[in-house]
Order: structure tokens, then sequence, then C-alpha cells
């Protein structure tokens, strides 16, 4: 029963996009558009240097000296091993993807996906902040809300299965890893935009069928955040769907980790986590000047610019990266 369901459902989805795809050929190809550029103009700029920051470190080991003072600061609060602390801090700056292909990457056997799901400060900025407040400001309080989300999630969730995890795996400093630092960012930037595109498609087949809400556009791709109403009386709410990340974001997920890592945990724990940003984010509210906004006069789901600049520099990056993942593949190695 629960398999036809499944089947039904999926069809009817399909049919719908057919549909759209068909009859309404100018919208589609718009939503198509516009999530291309989003990718390009918003999410490239935003993730892709701190994804290859945090894979360097890891790959390095230099996590270990940077937050060494960190971690013995917490280690009686947060009960995770030094490897384990890198990647979670790791994740609370790297983007949604990074805390779960850090993960995988390294094997960590522990579920700490739960509170290593963090979207970057960058890309936090860029939506929440500017592209809907025109306030840096809000989108650093959204940022710091899911960042205590993940910090309170970990200090609860880390005490347990401590025994054979708390002991760190310690290995000599490779300084000499800058292209594997690409190059693992850049495989993890390939899924996120193509899903992004995806569910631009979905937007649009939504659209056909006269459903025009933009919080349930935000909660299907996170960067339409951007188009909501800016009212701070909001925020708690976008905090919310920050810590969730979207629907888009959660999908990704699984390629990410080529299912790897438990996902059941991560999933059941997206509620708490976005509950706990909600009331992180009243508590800080009175500390953040509102005082740059933008006039109500805008109106509900007004498209506020984000895009600065010329997509060419992220179309020679998505390149670029695209030769150095060829060339890695077809390196074999010499024999003795």
């Amino acid at each position: 029963m629960k398999k036809t369901v499944k089947i039904v459902a999926a069809s009817a989805v399909i049919m719908l996009i057919l549909s759209a795809l068909v009859f309404d050929a100018k919208n589609m190809t718009d939503a198509i558009v516009s999530a291309i550029e989003t990718c390009l103009y918003t999410i490239i700029p935003a993730l892709f240097g701190f994804m290859a920051v945090s894979s360097y470190l890891l790959k390095s080991g230099l996590y270990r000296i940077l937050f060494k003072p960190l971690y013995l600061l917490l280690r009686h609060i947060i009960k995770l091993s030094e490897d384990e602390f890198g990647v979670f801090l790791l994740s609370l700056f790297g983007g949604y993807p990074v805390g779960a292909k850090l993960i995988a990457d390294n094997k960590i056997t522990r579920d700490i996906l739960p509170y290593c799901y963090c979207p970057s400060p960058g890309f936090v900025i860029t939506v929440a902040g500017i592209g809907l407040f025109r306030n840096p400001s809000a989108g650093l309080l959204v940022y710091f809300s899911n960042v205590l989300s993940c910090v309170f999630l970990a200090a609860v969730l880390s005490r347990k299965n401590t025994e054979n995890n708390i002991k760190a795996q310690y290995a000599s400093l490779q300084l000499n890893v800058f292209t594997p630092a690409v190059l693992s960012a850049s495989s993890a930037l390939f899924p996120v935009c193509a899903v992004v595109v995806a569910f631009g498609v979905i937007k649009g087949a939504l659209q056909f069928t006269g459903l025009e809400s933009s919080f349930v556009f935000a909660a299907l791709e996170i960067s339409n955040t951007a188009k909501l109403m800016p009212n701070p009386v909001l925020l708690p709410l976008i905090a919310a769907l920050f810590s969730t990340g979207g629907l888009c974001i959660i999908t990704q997920i699984p390629a990410l980790t080529n299912k790897k890592i438990p996902l059941k945990g991560f999933f059941l724990w997206r509620i708490p986590a976005a509950v706990l940003s909600a009331l992180f984010c009243r508590l800080l509210m009175p500390f953040i000047n509102f005082s740059v906004y933008v006039p109500a006069s805008t109106g509900a789901g007004a498209v506020i610019p984000t895009q600065a600049g010329s997509p060419v520099a992220s179309a020679a990056l998505l390149i670029m990266a695209v030769i150095l993942v060829k060339t890695a593949g077809e390196k074999k190695p010499t024999s003795a």
C-alpha cells in the first residue's frame, strides 16, 4: 500500500511537470533561468570559498591546531573526539552540505549530522540579510541563531555512545592538499546546483497550478527567502526555515554522502532544531539594529535584488572545477 501511494504521488508530480513544460513553456523557462541565476549569482559565490577552506583545514589537519583551544574549553560540554569536533566546527561556517560531506569522506561512525548542519554566514547574509532586509545584521542574527541551535543539540546529543568516539585519531599535517580540497568543494557544488535547478522546475510547475506562496517556495528552496515580506517580526520564522535548509538542501544530503551515514536521526531532529533557532532568534532580536530596512511599500513577495556584478566568474569557476575533476579522474597510479 505504501509503495503504491509513492508510485501514484511520483506519477502525479511527473504529469504536472510535463503539463507545465508543454502548456506553460515560457513560465517554466523563466523558472529554470531564475534557478540558474541563483546558482551563479548567490550559491556559488557564497558557498565555494567556505567549502574549499573547510575541506582544506580538515584534509591538512590544521584544524587540530586552530581549534585546539576551543576544543579544550568545550570538550566537557560537547563530548566529541577532536576529529569529530573539527568536523562540527567546520560545518558551522562551511555551509549546509559541508558537514554531511566531511562526515562521509572521513568515515566518522557516530551520528553527528543532526548538529553538523548549518548555513554558511556568507549565504545567510547574502539571502536573508542583504537580499531580504538590505541589512547584513539581520543575516548575522539568523546565522548565529542557527549556530546556537547546533551547539545546543551537540551538547545534548554528543553525550550518547561516547565510549568509542572520544579518542582522537592523529595524523601528520599535510599542507600540500590544495587541489584535493578544491576538488572536494567542487564535487559538492555540482549536486547542489543541479538540485537547485531541478527545484526551479518544481517551482514553475507549482506556479502553473496557480500556487503563488512565497513561504512554500522558501520551504522548497531556501534562497527564495529573499522574496518574502521584509518584516522583522518574521525573523524567528526565517531562522527556523534556514535551520531546516529547505527541502532542496535536504534532498542533497543522500547524494553527497552516498548513503554512508544514517539519515533517520537527521530528519527527526530538524523540527527541534528549527524551534530552537526560532527561539534563539527571538531572544537575540533586541540586540539588532533594523534602522536600515526595506520600506513596507515594497510589497509582499517583492523581488529584492541580490545580484551584483557578472556571473562570468561563477561560470568560469564551474568550468575550472570540471577540468580539475576530469583531470583527477583520468590520473592513474604509476607502476613501481
